[in-house]
């Protein structure tokens, strides 16, 4: 079958994990659409073949992508044509191979457009992929093929991504809104205390110049502190996450803390 591939201009994101995951399970965290919904997607539909269309949905956001299969060689390529809201074509390729006693996963996403006005889109997906391939190596390695309870919560503010390092990375700064209490081992293990009395005893998966994602033990699962834009003008914070086999009742007042303490951190912001 001939590859529709069309000419992909512009910038390219690259990310890169290397997990003790096989690569079947690699390439089935891609290409089931149970799985995917796993640990990256709310749902997924459509199957990876040549030709065929994969379709992502993204609930809380209103959001829906559709994936054109370009190629699919299981479980080594993948590679998928996708339209950007503005109409132009991008190409998300995923690939995987066994080298040194370990899987390697390289993704790379290109057809993000050039120039400062496209600056926060490029660098806000950069930023959420390299979150999104820590919280698939997190999955692979413990709880593959468990499905998971997700919870949101998102708030607009006024800040600078620059304000932000302090009140993601540090304890002094994730006591003033996250948790009650906050300390940083040694060895880089996070200990929070939040508000409700649970606890957080985990380390940092990913860290970019806007967003954080730590481990979360006690939920067997991750938490993502997040900033990025939504339109023009538009800046959000965010508090985002999972657990594995996490009862959703649970998930559910997770997401209600965490909307309180992103109303803390937007206070904290504004001094």
């Amino acid at each position: 079958m001939t590859d529709p591939r069309p000419e992909i201009k512009g910038r390219t994101i690259r990310a890169e994990i290397r997990t003790s995951a096989t690569p079947q399970q690699v390439w089935e965290a891609w290409t089931d659409p149970e799985k995917l919904a796993h640990w990256f997607t709310d749902k997924a539909s459509g199957e990876a073949r040549p030709g065929n269309t994969m379709t992502w949905f993204f609930d809380k956001f209103n959001y829906t992508i559709p994936y054109q299969i370009l190629e699919a060689l299981p479980p080594e390529r993948l590679s998928m044509l996708f339209h950007s809201p503005a109409g132009d074509p991008g190409i998300l390729e995923i690939t995987i191979e066994h080298a040194g006693g370990e899987t390697v996963m390289r993704l790379v996403n290109s057809g993000f457009r050039d120039g400062a006005e496209w600056d926060d889109e490029f660098e806000g997906t950069n930023s959420g992929w390299q979150m999104a391939v820590a919280v698939l190596q997190h999955y692979l390695e413990n709880y593959f093929g468990e499905p998971r309870s997700s919870f949101l919560a998102m708030r607009p503010a006024e800040f600078r991504y620059e304000q932000l390092g302090p009140f993601f990375r540090e304890a002094s700064g994730l006591s003033r809104w996250l948790a009650v209490s906050a300390t940083q081992d040694a060895d880089g293990r996070y200990n929070l205390v939040f508000h409700d009395g649970s606890r957080l005893n985990g380390l940092i998966l990913a860290t970019t110049r806007r967003e954080v994602a730590l481990s979360w033990p006690e939920i067997r699962g991750v938490l993502e502190l997040k900033a990025f834009g939504l339109g023009p003008g538009t800046k959000v914070l965010g508090v985002r996450g999972c657990g594995w086999s996490l009862d959703p009742a649970r998930a559910a007042a997770i997401e209600t803390q965490m909307a309180a303490a992103l109303e803390r951190l937007a206070a904290a912001l504004a001094l």
